[in-house]
This record gives structure tokens, sequence and C-alpha cells, in this order.
């Protein structure tokens, strides 16, 4: 029976539970969180999902395992902590996949670091940016002619500019089929806003990034209204997704564009890394380059902003 590890029953980690018990392999699933009521959650929500495979098994701890051999692990804690636990998950275990949550890490030097420690260890990673895995977003870049220069647009508001940036980027990256990012502007706004999370922050205005030519701008207002528009435009195509509206508009063709949900992608995710030992998420080294530069930035600004030298990006 393949083992399965998840890290963190928040949120994100009790929906990979549920998309997990969907795989239709037999999986025998620990999932770790030292919060009681997180782990509580994570339970009643797993009985809410049909179970995929009816030999698959699940069981709950509030601690990290010791001298154990898990087939894929699921990284699903918040970023601050992340690269704590995946030292210590290696220190004491053997794993043979992760794949990691995002924001990935907080401080720079964590990112040499985890690359270090997989190396080590021989792990294969993956960073869970989904929007690649969306069918809609998969049609769109069928639509794209590769040769041509690509500028993409993220407008609206509401939609967690520090949180979720990341996201925008890798499917920059994807549309593009290029990972080395770099930073062409920072027109952020000054005023920097509580998250929900204590401690942490989100971000309003505009950031440009680029892919060798290819332009990517980010831009999110202080209205509290969650909007979300995605343009993609190049000498031949202009497409518009309205993720809230959830339309695709390419022209002539005019299609719905459908939100995949974390419980409904990752038994897929478990499936195809079980059965073909590879994943179409971004792979960790190139998630990193798309990662780093962002990082920068943001924590470059919010240090401004705050007159401090934090060495840690408090997004997450």
């Amino acid at each position: 029976m393949n083992k399965i590890l998840i890290i963190g029953a928040g949120q994100l980690g009790s929906r990979h539970l549920q998309g997990a018990l969907q795989s239709t392999l037999p999986l025998n699933i620990m999932v770790v969180d030292p919060s009681s009521d997180s782990l509580n959650i994570a339970q009643q929500r797993a009985e809410q999902v049909s179970i995929g495979n009816v030999k698959s098994i699940v069981q709950y701890s509030k601690s990290l395992p010791k001298t154990e051999s898990f087939d894929i692990c699921i990284i699903a804690t918040s970023a601050s902590v992340r690269a704590k636990v995946t030292a210590s998950l290696l220190a004491e275990n053997k794993v043979s996949y992760i794949v990691f949550e995002k924001v990935l890490f907080q401080a720079l030097h964590e990112y040499t670091e985890v690359e270090a420690l997989l190396e080590q260890h021989n792990v294969t990673a993956w960073v869970n940016c989904p929007r690649r895995l969306y069918p809609s977003y998969q049609q769109i870049k069928e639509l794209i002619n590769p040769k041509e220069v690509l500028a993409m647009k993220v407008s609206g508001s509401g939609w967690g500019m520090g949180c979720n940036s990341i996201h925008f980027i890798d499917l920059f990256s994807y549309l593009c089929n290029e990972a080395n990012l770099q930073t062409a502007e920072n027109n952020l706004d000054t005023q920097l806003l509580e998250s929900k999370r204590a401690g942490f922050y989100e971000l309003t205005g505009k950031a440009k990034f680029m892919l060798g030519q290819h332009s990517l701008e980010l831009e999110c207002t202080t209205a509290t209204e969650v909007a979300i528009k995605v343009s993609l435009s190049s000498d031949s195509n202009t497409i518009v997704i309205d993720e809230i509206e959830g339309t695709i508009n390419a022209g002539k063709q005019q299609f719905k564009h459908q939100v995949k949900y974390q419980s409904e992608l990752t038994g897929l995710n478990i499936d195809e890394i079980l059965n073909t030992n590879t994943s179409s998420l971004t792979n960790f080294k190139e998630s990193c380059q798309l990662h780093t530069p962002m990082i920068e930035l943001y924590l470059e600004h919010i240090n401004n902003m705050l007159n401090k030298n934090l060495l840690e990006c408090p997004i997450t």
C-alpha cells in the first residue's frame, strides 16, 4: 500500500486530504498537525467525500513520524515554518516525492538550503501552483503562438497580491515555457494591509515581471470586492479571462473558465506521481526561479514601508 504523509491539516491540508481519499489507488495516509482542532476538522472533512479506493486508510498525529518511509509527502504548513518542517522530516524519514504548498519559503536562504536538502536525500519535488492543471488554461495555452511575445496582465481587487502573486507568475511561466523570471517595475502602494493571519501582510498596487521579452503586470486595487481578470495579448491573439465570472473571451471563441478545487486535484496528482514518477506541477527548481525575484521585491518593499530589516518576507 502506498504511504502518503500530509503535514499541515489547516484549510489547504484538509482539502489535500479530501483529494487524496479520492485517489483510485489504495493509500495509507498519515495527517500531521500539532493542533487537535485542525486534526478534528480534517477528520470531519475526510468523512464528507466518497472514497476512491475502499482499502485506503487515514491516521492522525500531532507529531512528525520517525524512521518511516513515505512515497509522497504534501507539506501544507504556513510558509514561515515550511523549511524547518522539511529539514525535520528528512532528518528522520525516507521520502521519495514531496509536493510543497506555496508561497514556498519566506527567507531567500531557505530556497538554496532546501534545494540542497532535497538533493542530499534524493527527493524529487514539485510546488502546488494548480492553475496549469485547469483544463481551461490548458486550452488557452493551445491558442497561444509560442513564437510570439506574450503580454499578460492580472488586474482586479481583493485577490491577495502578496500570497497569490505566485499563482499568476507560475501561470505566466507555464504559458511562456520559461522560468528565468526578472523583476521589471515596483509600483506597489505605500500602505501595507494587515493580513487575516497575525504578523503577515497583504499588498496592493502594481508590479511587473519579465521572462525574456514576455511581460507580466500584476495589479490589485484597494477595493474590497474580489475581482480577477487575466488578459493575454500577442500579435495574433487577445484573450480575456474573468476568473470570478467564469468566462473566457478569445475573439470569436468564447468558453467557460472552471476553477478546479484542491479536493478535486490532489487525488489526480497522487495517481500521476505514483503511476509515472513525475507530475504536471511545477518542478521545485523552476518554482524557486519564479519565487525568488518576487520574494526579493516584496521583502524590500515591506522593509522600506516598515523601516525594518526583516530577513523573512511576511507573506504566506
